[in-house]
């Protein structure tokens, strides 16, 4: 491979209409070749190219003049309530410990006030 001279001539502004500019980059997408020499055939820098690349990108990816999304109507259902219904529980516990106390509770009775009689009756 020999090493050629970068020549890129440009003596006035030049402008490239959006067909040429296409045809130039699919040859710059050719697997089989560089973006830097076909910009050397073509008289100008390869950055014109990626910037050419990224501006046809972002005109790709933005939305259509007219464009008008469409939203759909979603109904939710309403949260739980918070307030938990308590199930009606009948009955009663009977508790033996031992030194012959009996403890006797209804269903629904507070835990921490039986734990307190408990440890109260053996004597903790």
């Amino acid at each position: 491979m020999t090493n050629a001279p970068h020549i890129v001539v440009a003596g006035t502004r030049r402008t490239w209409s959006p067909e040429q500019k296409r045809a130039i980059l699919a040859e710059a997408d050719d697997p089989t070749t560089t973006a830097s020499e076909v910009a050397r055939r073509h008289g100008l820098h390869s950055s014109l190219l990626f910037r050419w690349r990224r501006a046809l990108r972002a005109e790709a990816s933005a939305p259509k003049a007219g464009f008008h999304p469409s939203f759909i109507p979603l109904a939710l259902p309403a949260p739980p309530s918070t307030v938990r219904a308590e199930p009606s529980r009948s009955g009663a516990i009977e508790i033996e410990l031992a030194g012959g106390h009996r403890l006797r509770a209804e269903a629904g009775a507070d835990v921490a006030l039986l734990q307190g009689v408990i440890a109260a009756l053996l004597g903790r």
